[in-house]
């Protein structure tokens, strides 16, 4: 997936504005508000779309959306 069009889900997920996070924005302080289900939804769409399945810690280490991008792409090329 390319790197704008995971944003644009992201931000869709987040109920962030696509055209203020980048690959360095922090997701949950990016998110208009931020819950468990946001979260949930995140790990969903990981593992639905990119095929990227990572346990709750693994995600609980990601802070940007680079870090969940990088988390896909490794699922992607290995």
């Amino acid at each position: 997936m390319e790197v704008s069009q995971f944003i644009n889900e992201i931000a869709d997920i987040i109920e962030a504005d696509p055209k203020i996070l980048s690959l360095e924005s922090d997701f949950r302080e990016s998110a208009d508000f931020w819950s468990s289900l946001v979260g949930f939804a995140l790990l969903t769409f990981l593992e639905d779309q990119c095929g990227a399945v990572l346990s709750i810690d693994g995600f609980l280490e990601c802070k940007t959306v680079g870090d969940l991008y990088a988390k896909a792409q490794e699922r992607q090329r290995g």
